[in-house]
């Protein structure tokens, strides 16, 4: 098993994650809250994620990692380095 496959996919389904998504206008903002339900395994960081506010509906999201111990400063740190 290579490095990449060890680190491809960090969480398991029950975990609660922050969902990041691009805005129209290129800003990274916070879609919610979501519970993972199953890995995609042929995609790195890709999940099967249920929302809170849409119970029994999931949908496909790639979970930052980088994001999730505090997602307001990575949301400022993403966006200030993207506007330069």
């Amino acid at each position: 098993m290579g490095w990449e496959s060890a680190v491809s996919h960090q969480y398991k389904a029950g975990d609660v994650v922050t969902v990041f998504q691009l805005s129209a206008s290129k800003e990274l903002v916070i879609e919610g809250k979501a519970t993972i339900r199953k890995r995609v395994a042929e995609v790195d960081e890709q999940y099967r994620v249920e929302f809170a506010n849409k119970p029994g509906m999931t949908c496909s999201r790639f979970v930052d990692s980088w994001g999730q111990d505090d997602p307001e400063k990575y949301l400022e740190d993403f966006n200030r380095r993207s506007a330069r």
